[in-house]
């Protein structure tokens, strides 16, 4: 039995050479699902309940490098020199960026280098998510008039969900869908679709904000929606470290999702469910401020 995923079914394979392990334990001691073990003095590898999970823990860990995992996306050339401390973010500098980032929905003129939108996009996949996140993908549209048509096709569908969704049919399924839900309908959902769709007739773009870049995170069946989530808030942070603005436009999902035509011509594989998009672009503002913002509850007990 393993951990299923939408593109493997196996296990890992680890193998360990004999020669060369110290027999330290320290590889046994940190697998999580048991599949290596300290017997008599010497490392085996051993069946579980789940297998190889391809973690890729005990090759991180091995003093001696003397580990290999294989399978389930995983190779031994995936590990990479542990950046040293001085490389890292201090808790300062991480505050900062966190305190610096805004919701950017204007952009300058400038197009955004797909060379450092692939680096924002390898930085959000080594976000924690999944086990591992196999099941998970990002798509980039480059290029206002790509990005443009793709606002276009989702205002096409608010238009679509306005004739559909109608005040008194939304009414009418507020005993069966509860409160919080109509309401959010009502007085959120229905309004946004209709700004959107007044906006695009009006020749204005307050979708995706005319931006120069956009990225869809979709996940599988096999994962959770908090697994395409994660990855995109890192991707904001990304970003930012590139001095770029971005914003998450959750208006997209939702339509997207019922466009399966438009998922294939986006590159959004068949089973795979967009989650958030994010859109991209060179910030025309520049904040004097920043603001805190708090959780509804913080601190340790006593």
């Amino acid at each position: 039995m393993t951990i299923m995923h939408s593109l493997f079914r196996e296990g890992g394979t680890i193998t360990v050479d004999h020669d060369r392990c110290s027999c330290c334990g320290q590889c046994a001691a940190i697998c999580p699902a048991d599949n290596l073990t300290l017997t008599a003095g010497q490392i085996e590898v051993q069946d579980s309940r789940f297998g190889c999970i391809a973690c890729g823990h005990c090759m991180m860990i091995c003093p001696e490098n003397c580990i290999k995992v294989t399978g389930r996306g995983l190779s031994p050339e995936d590990i990479v020199p542990q950046p040293s401390p001085q490389e890292r973010a201090t808790p300062e500098t991480l505050r900062a960026l966190l305190l610096a980032r805004r919701s950017t929905r204007q952009f300058t003129a400038d197009e955004v280098d797909p060379h450092i939108l692939n680096q924002i996009i390898e930085m959000a996949a080594m976000a924690p998510m999944a086990i591992p996140p196999w099941d998970v993908g990002c798509v980039t549209v480059c290029g206002r008039q790509r990005v443009g048509e793709v606002a276009a096709e989702i205002i096409a569908g608010y238009k679509r969900f306005l004739k559909v969704f109608r005040p008194w049919l939304l009414k009418g399924m507020r005993p069966f869908i509860g409160r919080a839900k109509y309401e959010q309908f009502v007085h959120f959902i229905r309004p946004l679709a209709e700004t959107y769709v007044s906006a695009a007739e009006e020749g204005r773009d307050v979708l995706l904000w005319d931006a120069p870049a956009l990225l869809i995170f979709h996940h599988s069946a096999y994962t959770d929606v908090v697994d395409a989530t994660i990855p995109c808030t890192y991707a904001m942070l990304a970003a930012e470290s590139f001095g770029l603005g971005s914003t998450i436009i959750g208006g997209v999902p939702p339509i997207l999702q019922r466009n399966r035509a438009m998922c294939r011509k986006l590159g959004i594989p068949d089973g795979h469910t967009p989650a958030l998009a994010l859109i991209v672009g060179h910030p025309a503002v520049s904040f004097r401020r920043a603001i805190r913002r708090r959780f509804v509850s913080t601190g340790c007990p006593d």
